[in-house]
């Protein structure tokens, strides 16, 4: 493959300004603009002071910080368009993301706008992301990823002082031509959305010769919207776990979460940026005679190729544990937990069995599976006795609720948890389970769930919230519904890690025959968002190897399980951790 950087061609000089802006407009048919000229009007945000932070050795030591609870906008000029653009310019300029604090903050997010016209929704990120607008994107490279350990600050600058994370890299926001005056300046602003206080921040830098002087290829690529691979799939992201604030038609926050649910759609497909989603409400928010509107939803809002909604539901059983319930087609159903169709309750004959769900829910003809998810929470925990060897083909591993994986893993999110309720223990239980993430998230911000002024104010804390991630060869509906029921899928905490993981060629999810002879070949390979720290295998609930990675940001790992018998049933699935504690979990292949 070509390689693309300071010297892309062998004995070659070093690339210029102009070749790099033919690149630019070869690779995204934009023209590229320096997007940071100067400042119209400060608003709410705060100037740097002596040392910055940012990225780059050639920055000229401006930089403002616009907080996410700020009310007034922050607006700045570009450099002058060119006359003779292209179809589309690509604003080009030096940003940051931060947290603000060594605790966790809310989230929420910011509206972009070039010359009065809305362009893009973004977030706080710690990672590489391309936002989509209608006819704009906005692509961020992270190049320079600060993490502090939990609970631990860090001091980045004069002004940022106490933070637990931050991210710096190039931007590029590429808009219609159409929206500018050729040869004038375009002003971009921004404005904060956040529903509670929160010290986050975005950061615009001054640095003029960004061009030459950053490694803009790596922004390129994200605005080029190019997916990951694994083998013959692609890589999608998504959230299927969340709960808005509307109780039957009530949308002003009388549930259990946050907005509406059209609220929840909108920023799971806007600043949340997730490829496929589901909105999961508790039944006893759903009205009973408005049921089919309920789901109906997910049809209104799905758009194949683009963002995959699912039809799906929480039964919030108290007695027998929680599980969502995820349909491949509409016409399905929502079946309460509680028998007078109200709030979930610990009475056995007010309260519906998980058997009467299946029988319910098998009425419908529509294909569905369910996922149990913090099983191991004393609060809400999950009755294993009734995991349905069928329907249950997936367990939520990691969530705001933190790590379920197994008993003393991190994040612990909440720390009263019963001991032998586990995923392993589920899984060493003989449960034949994939292994997903989402965010279980209240706060009205799918994808990013960290905000504590909601019900469960312990689900918050120093890493993502959790990610379904599925390889499929399409991004619609049926697709990424057929990955997980398939257990083609795995977790993540939150970051895009891109996880292959195969024995014997089978890829994960898979079940394959007793080896009769020879040893079984594991193939791992991963790329994370940072740096990674290591990589482990698992054998029925056993650390049986760790690869040490060192910081590099792609690792590849060849095992072979010298240990194994063919007469005793075996089960392997890969965890892999960063240096910033972000991790990701593959779903097991089993043999024999």
């Amino acid at each position: 493959m070509t390689r693309v950087d300071a010297y892309p061609n062998p004995r070659a000089r070093r690339t210029i300004a102009p070749e790099i802006a033919a690149y630019i407009r070869d690779k995204l048919g934009s023209t590229v603009v320096y997007g940071a000229k100067e400042i119209v009007d400060l608003g709410d945000a705060v100037v740097g002071g002596e040392r910055v932070a940012g990225f780059m050795e050639t920055s000229d030591l401006r930089e403002w910080y616009f907080p996410l609870s700020a009310r007034r906008a922050f607006s700045w000029k570009t450099a002058p368009v060119p006359a003779n653009a292209a179809d589309r310019v690509s604003f080009l300029m030096p940003i940051g993301f931060g947290n603000g604090s060594p605790l966790p903050q809310p989230s929420g997010n910011w509206d972009l706008y070039c010359n009065d016209r809305f362009a893009v929704s973004i977030r706080v990120v710690k990672h590489a992301q391309l936002w989509r607008g209608v006819e704009t994107s906005f692509a961020f490279s992270a190049h320079r990823i600060e993490s502090a350990p939990p609970g631990g600050s860090l001091c980045l600058s004069s002004v940022l002082i106490n933070e637990s994370f931050a991210a710096f890299g190039p931007a590029l926001l590429t808009v219609p031509s159409s929206w500018i005056v050729p040869g004038s300046q375009a002003v971009l602003r921004l404005e904060a959305r956040a529903d509670a206080p929160s010290t986050r921040w975005f950061q615009l830098a001054a640095a003029p010769g960004i061009l030459e002087h950053s490694d803009v290829y790596r922004a390129v690529d994200v605005a080029s919207g190019a997916r990951p691979k694994v083998g013959e799939y692609f890589v999608f992201f998504g959230d299927i776990h969340t709960h808005s604030g509307q109780q039957g038609d009530a949308s002003e926050n009388k549930g259990c979460g946050w907005g509406s649910r059209e609220d929840n759609y909108r920023y799971a497909r806007g600043p949340g940026a997730l490829d496929f989603y589901a909105l999961t409400e508790h039944e006893c928010q759903i009205e009973k005679n408005k049921v089919g509107e309920y789901l109906a939803l997910a049809d209104a809002h799905d758009e194949p190729g683009r963002f995959a909604c699912m039809p799906a539901f929480e039964f919030t059983s108290l007695l027998y544990g929680h599980r969502n319930i995820y349909f491949r087609e509409t016409g399905g159903t929502v079946v309460n937990s509680a028998r007078d169709w109200g709030f979930p309750n610990k009475e056995p004959e007010k309260a519906v069995h998980p058997d009467e769900l299946w029988a319910a829910l098998e009425r419908t003809n529509v294909p569905f599976f369910s996922v149990p998810h913090h099983s191991s929470s004393a609060s809400h925990p999950f009755h294993w006795d009734f995991c349905h060897a069928k329907h249950d083909r997936l367990v939520e591993t990691y969530s705001s609720w933190g790590s379920s994986e197994y008993y003393g893993d991190f994040p612990r999110g909440i720390s009263d948890r019963y001991r032998t309720l586990t995923v392993r223990d589920a899984l060493n239980l003989g449960n034949r389970l994939g292994l997903i993430a989402s965010s279980d998230g209240h706060d009205g911000h799918p994808g990013d769930a960290q905000s504590p002024y909601v019900k469960h104010h312990h689900i918050f804390h120093h890493l993502g919230s959790g990610r379904a991630v599925v390889l499929a060869r399409e991004l619609t509906r049926q697709a990424v519904w057929d990955a997980l029921h398939a257990r083609r899928c795995y977790a993540t905490t939150g970051a895009p890690i891109t996880l292959s993981f195969t024995l014997e060629g089978a890829i994960m999810g898979t079940e394959i025959p007793a080896l009769p002879s020879g040893r079984p070949v594991l193939q791992v390979a991963c790329a994370g968002s940072n740096g990674l720290d290591h990589v482990r295998i698992i054998k029925n609930g056993k650390v049986v190897h760790t690869s040490f990675c060192h910081g590099e940001w792609d690792w590849q790992l060849h095992y072979e399980d010298y240990r194994y018998s063919p007469r005793e049933p075996a089960y392997y699935y890969v965890r892999v951790v960063q240096v910033d504690g972000e991790s990701a979990w593959s779903s097991p292949i089993w043999v024999g």
